[in-house]
């Protein structure tokens, strides 16, 4: 069974939330894990009948006493599973860098919580032909770090998020192979591996069928319940 982590990002308010919510219970899956990840102030909306619940955050401090972080005690106390970490938006708006990674994924793996650590190259990157090296180092700079165990990781080419662009499939089949790969060379584990980028109906059954690929990261196109439905549909085919 797959994974399908609907990232909501800051796009839905209150209102938005109770309709989604409202609608989520007609929506049955029998091919895939379905993670709901909403804005921090919604988690609580989520009961969790048919799917996971997930955070977009987690506190990077071991100190309880910081204003406006939200611990992985709080987090699991609404029946948080999962939370990502890593997102290139966090990179680079909020500039977390490595050591913030560590820290969440340690707290988060404490308070029984799963992680989808997000990796992925821009393209500058890409084009200079330094994909396969940039992922090895976001991978063992942070991995070495921590337990590794409990973590799941989303490939996600900054260049296709939100853009319209992905990579071929081929492209995507040989990076999510190296990733495994190199997890396996240097952890001694087989870790899980979701693609994110720009899903979308048009492209979701080509990058089901790489059967390396164990589920999605999906933004904009899931804060539509309409559309987060014909993803699924696409995927049930």
């Amino acid at each position: 069974m797959k994974y399908f982590v609907c990232n909501f990002k800051n796009k839905l308010v209150k209102d938005d939330i109770v309709r989604y919510n409202n609608r989520l219970s007609e929506i049955e899956s029998k091919k895939v894990k379905l993670v709901i990840v909403p804005s921090l102030p919604f988690l609580a909306f989520f009961d969790k009948n048919g799917y996971s619940i997930g955070s977009q955050d987690i506190s990077s401090f071991m100190d309880k006493t910081i204003t406006g972080e939200v611990t992985g005690e709080q987090l699991k106390s609404l029946g948080v599973e999962y939370v990502i970490v890593g997102h290139s938006e966090r990179r680079e708006y909020k500039h977390e860098i490595n050591i913030d990674f560590i820290n969440k994924i340690n707290n988060a793996i404490e308070s029984g919580i799963k992680v989808i650590y997000c990796i992925g190259e821009t393209l500058k990157d890409k084009e200079e032909g330094n994909t396969y090296m940039v992922l090895e180092k976001q991978i063992s700079e942070v991995l070495n770090n921590v337990e590794v165990k409990n973590i799941i990781i989303a490939y996600e080419p900054v260049w296709a998020i939100g853009t319209g662009r992905i990579p071929q499939v081929k492209e995507i089949k040989d990076t999510v192979e190296f990733i495994k790969d190199i997890i396996e060379e240097n952890y001694d584990t087989r870790l899980d591996v979701l693609y994110g980028g720009s899903v979308n109906k048009d492209n979701i059954a080509s990058i089901n069928a790489i059967k390396c690929v164990d589920g999605f990261l999906v933004g904009g196109a899931s804060t539509s319940i309409d559309s987060l439905e014909s993803l699924l549909l696409e995927i049930e085919k």
